[in-house]
């Protein structure tokens, strides 16, 4: 396995795991802002090339990663309960 595709493989499981965590918040607005903000900011960073900036960006993104899972804990010990709006119904 190339390099090229390692960095390809663990950028797209950093995005999975963006939409994964951005799905356990109780709050649509919230949801639909992780999900959003991922995509931007890794359309954003798609066009990189140099391997130093690739891997900065990457330790950069798990480190927002890790946050936003600090704070959909923190929304589920004292956000209100998961109910579903009228688009999920």
């Amino acid at each position: 396995m190339s390099a090229a595709t390692a960095t390809r493989g663990r950028a797209l499981h950093l995005y999975r795991e963006f939409l994964r965590v951005g799905r356990s918040f109780n709050d649509y607005n919230v949801r639909e802002y992780v999900k959003r903000r991922a995509g931007e900011r890794f359309r954003e960073n798609r066009g990189l090339t140099d391997a130093e900036a690739v891997r900065e960006t990457l330790a950069a993104g798990e480190k927002e990663l890790e946050k936003t899972r600090r704070q959909a804990t923190i929304y589920a010990l004292y956000g209100e309960v998961r109910r579903p709006n009228t688009i999920e119904v």
